[in-house]
């Protein structure tokens, strides 16, 4: 940036010199032609001496059509005698320069072609800011009076969008080639050449600050900012383009109707940089980006002035307004933006109200403001919102730096908290598991040796206790299986509940009816479980065996998805309903089991007549361990809960 205000120094002194080198050498060789004759007949057909000739009339140089003639649009030729003698000297190139000429022209000399804009036809060449120099040819040049016409082409005042566009003719200098041509190129320079860079760098900028915008969208004042120099930018670019792809009108219309686009990211930009948003203030400003360009589209391109003197009529009290309540605003909120966006908008409004007065108060104005001093006020936003960019970038690495400490932190708190946590889980899963233990070895093994040491005083019988202390170790090893074996098969466990079950059954008389569904592929069943459900098993079968009364008992297994029912039916007595509710005979033990492994259980009179015991305990699908869910899985059976009324024998 630095670097182009430099360049651009240089190039003001440097034109500055042209400048003045220019005036000198006007004053001495050239010729300023201030009167001319008009003619709107077409053609060179025309008398061409130097005396009036009918249809010719008397034309004051500058004329501007919409002025002059206002309703007028299309051809209109220029005459000028001159007197070439003395005009050049030695080998000096004459030369003619025209500094203004809106939209096109071609000049003649003596009805010989000497040069053109551009474009004669529709659409013609826009040349509103170009001016235009062009040489003589010595070969066409008469001793004494010549004749110079020249032909311009231009629109209507109504199909132009502002007076300062519109059709007409600058004065004419004639003289040497080297003494007009530093008027030329500075002309060509502040009007083309200047606005052509800065809309270059512009546009550069919009491009910036809209991948800006696209980093961090909630930023949303880089968007509106986008979309309103980029308005800007799109605006200028028709320094670029002389032949234009759409007739002039509509060239024309485009500009006043898509400036709600640029006075809308203008407000919009100024409330939400100082974090401010109004409703109805939004309203207003998408309504007229809908409601403008719907008018100029039915006015169509005979109404394009009218309806843009209207249109900026109204958009520019918008911008003034919104300048000085920004203005007014950041006094209070930042002094720093205060004072630079002052001085920006302050010249932008002085700009804007020049521009406005050019465009339709007929205010003569050689340059175009709005391409020169609307950019340059514009850059030093862009730096603006390229500083504070970086300066949120700069303080969320900061706050990126101490989130990551404090996340550093709390990390290693949390490590600490869930070793802690994960130590006193172990000293809990260590305590329930021996009173698990304990709780076993008191309900099964502590039962079973008092049994032999009561009966061990009464019975004579050595094969009764031989049995009874078989059992009790049965249960030791039954407990010691629980703590240190394996997962077993799904399906060798059910072998061994069959026979342990049928023998004992057999042996107390009973005929089985056994019924167990084939297990799932892979499934294992966890020692914990294996140990739990055997004793449900076998406290089910020690009831039914001294309770019951029957002689016929049936036991179904069943797999539902991740679950394992077991039902247990005789044909004896039935449930005891002056029982009801007690816990006695295993049948709390039964009830304690089934609950730690998560599951449910039910007694009821079974369709043999007896007591039907039902249970479900789910199980995990890879068969590593249980599940403390105690809701039932698809498939399982309706199991009442287990608060259900327990009965007893």
């Amino acid at each position: 940036m630095q670097s182009f205000i430099v360049a651009l120094s240089r190039s003001l002194a440097l034109g500055g010199a042209l400048a003045l080198f220019a005036a000198s050498a006007v004053r001495a060789e050239t010729i300023l032609i201030q009167q001319a004759e008009v003619s709107e007949v077409p053609g060179l057909s025309l008398a061409v001496g130097s005396a009036p000739a009918p249809g010719w009339r008397a034309q004051a140089l500058p004329d501007d059509w919409g002025r002059t003639r206002p309703e007028f649009g299309g051809e209109l030729w220029y005459r000028m005698p001159l007197d070439t003698t003395g005009l050049v000297k030695g080998n000096q190139v004459p030369a003619i320069y025209v500094e203004r000429v809106c939209s096109n022209l071609a000049v003649y000399l003596n009805g010989s072609l000497v040069g053109s804009g551009g474009r004669l036809e529709l659409p013609y060449s826009r040349n509103c800011f170009t001016p235009q120099l062009f040489t003589l040819p010595q070969a066409l040049l008469k001793p004494g009076v010549n004749t110079i016409h020249i032909q311009v082409v231009g629109y209507p005042l109504r199909q132009v969008s502002a007076a300062q566009r519109s059709s007409g003719l600058s004065m004419v200098r004639i003289g040497a080639s080297e003494a007009l041509r530093p008027l030329y190129e500075q002309a060509l320079w502040w009007n083309i050449t200047l606005p052509k860079v800065i809309t270059a760098l512009l546009g550069a900028f919009t491009v910036f600050i809209g991948a800006l915008w696209l980093t961090r969208p909630k930023d949303t004042y880089y968007g509106y900012f986008t979309l309103w120099i980029g308005w800007w930018t799109l605006n200028t670019t028709r320094l670029y383009v002389i032949d234009p792809p759409l007739p002039g009108p509509w060239i024309e219309m485009l500009v006043p109707a898509t400036a709600p686009l640029c006075v809308t990211g203008f407000v919009l930009f100024l409330m939400r940089f100082i974090g401010r948003n109004v409703g109805w203030i939004n309203q207003v400003l998408w309504w007229q980006m809908l409601v403008i360009p719907l008018a100029f589209l039915w006015g169509g391109q005979e109404q394009v002035y009218p309806l843009a003197r209207w249109t900026y009529y109204w958009l520019v009290p918008q911008f003034i307004v919104a300048s000085f309540w920004f203005m007014a605003v950041s006094w209070r909120v930042s002094r720093r933006d205060f004072w630079l966006f002052s001085v920006i908008l302050i010249t932008m409004v002085a700009i804007t109200l020049v521009e406005l007065a050019a465009a339709f108060l007929a205010l003569p104005l050689k340059m175009h403001l709005g391409h020169l001093g609307g950019p340059i006020t514009l850059l030093p936003l862009c730096l603006r919102l390229i500083w504070v960019f970086s300066d949120n970038l700069r303080r969320s690495e900061e706050l990126n730096v101490e989130l990551e400490r404090r996340v550093t932190e709390k990390s290693s708190e949390i490590a600490r908290n869930f070793a802690e946590l994960s130590s006193l889980r172990a000293r809990e899963a260590v305590q329930d598991e021996r009173q698990r233990i304990a709780s076993d070895l008191h309900d099964d093994l502590g039962a079973k040796l008092l049994s032999i040491a009561h009966e061990s005083s009464r019975v004579d019988d050595r094969g009764q206790l031989a049995g009874m202390a078989r059992q009790a170790l049965d249960e030791m090893r039954l407990s010691v299986r629980g703590m240190v074996s394996e997962p077993l098969r799904a399906a060798d466990l059910l072998a061994d509940w069959r026979a342990e079950t049928v023998q004992r059954l057999a042996a107390a008389g009973f005929s089985v009816d056994w019924q167990a569904a084939e297990p799932p592929d892979g499934l294992l069943l966890p020692a914990r479980t294996q140990v739990q459900l055997t004793r449900v098993l076998r406290e089910a079968v020690s009831n039914l065996i001294q309770h019951s009364g029957g002689a016929h008992c049936r036991v179904v297994i069943g797999f539902p998805p991740q679950a394992l029912s077991l039902t247990v039916e005789d044909d004896g007595c039935g449930m005891d309903a002056g029982a009801l509710g007690a816990k006695g005979n295993g049948l709390g033990g039964i009830e304690r089991r089934v609950r730690i492994l998560g599951g449910r259980h039910s007694w009821r009179r079974g369709p043999l007549g007896g007591a039907f015991l039902e249970v479900w305990v789910p199980l995990v699908p890879d068969g590593s361990g249980t599940s403390g869910n105690s809701e039932a899985a698809p498939g399982a059976l309706p199991l009442t809960s287990s608060n259900a009324t327990r009965p007893d024998r």
